[in-house]
């Protein structure tokens, strides 16, 4: 599986937008990689204000990138451009061939985006690209990725994404489903139920990758490994997909090949 190559990285110039440079120079170190920092401006302003913005966001951007450590500046630059932030972005990974695009946790917004959302959430809901949310601070390489797996595409193109971007992390795959309808005295047949489905979930989830995988069920109430509740450095999900509470989880543990 080939690494990420291209990277872009959206900045709307506060400090969230902060971390996801930092984690998008930390992907291009790792892999090799290139990045561009991207800043949209809004249309429609005087030009004189507009002028003002486009260089102030310029310098902003190449101080960011001065900034760096010798050793990182390499492959990186800047562009700002005129436009609708959700569509600039989209726009300008397709025009780089981008592998990947970068954000930083969407603001909380106010009337505009309770009814249209966030540009992160639309970047996330439209681009056919790969989308990395970053919400916290950067403390090196992620080590432990849970990935919500309903055997759609999009999540075997999430679960693709994410063993690119962090190809050494252990991997916890989660799918829910609904608990088979079964009368009184029938725990047998649900058991069998829920045998076939997880042996279903094991075989349409391998993805040739050189680790072990365990795949078992139990009731949502419970967690069997709740420390990845809250310790799982990443998430990662497939798009286009809707789902009520479930009643049963399968879980997939990936250890890090070697």
């Amino acid at each position: 599986m080939s690494k990420i190559a291209r990277l872009i990285v959206a900045t709307d110039l506060t400090e969230r937008s902060q971390r996801a440079f930092e984690r998008a120079i930390e992907l291009k170190s790792q892999a090799g990689a290139t990045a561009t920092l991207l800043h949209a401006v809004e249309p429609g302003l005087f030009p004189a204000i507009g002028e003002e913005r486009y260089a102030d966001a310029e310098d902003f951007l190449r101080g960011q990138i001065a900034a760096l450590p010798e050793g990182k500046r390499a492959g990186v630059a800047c562009n700002v451009r005129v436009g609708e932030p959700f569509t600039t972005i989209i726009d300008e990974a397709h025009r780089q061939n981008a592998d990947l695009i970068v954000l930083g946790q969407p603001a909380k917004g106010g009337l505009k985006e309770l009814f249209i959302g966030t540009t992160t959430e639309r970047v996330v809901r439209y681009s056919d690209l790969p989308v990395l949310v970053v919400k916290k601070l950067v403390r090196g390489a992620y080590q432990r990725v849970l990935v919500a797996m309903d055997l759609s595409e999009g999540a075997i193109r999430a679960l693709e994404t994410a063993y690119r971007i962090a190809p050494e992390a252990e991997f916890l795959m989660l799918h829910a489903w609904y608990a088979p309808l079964m009368g009184f005295g029938t725990n047998d047949a649900t058991e069998s139920v829920v045998t076939r489905e997880n042996q279903r979930i094991r075989e349409n989830s391998s993805t040739g990758e050189p680790r072990s995988s365990c795949l078992d069920w139990h009731h949502a109430p419970q967690h069997r490994d709740s420390s990845w509740s809250t310790a799982a450095r990443t998430w990662r999900y497939g798009t286009r997909s809707r789902c009520s509470i479930p009643m049963f989880w399968q879980w997939a543990r990936m250890p890090a090949a070697h």
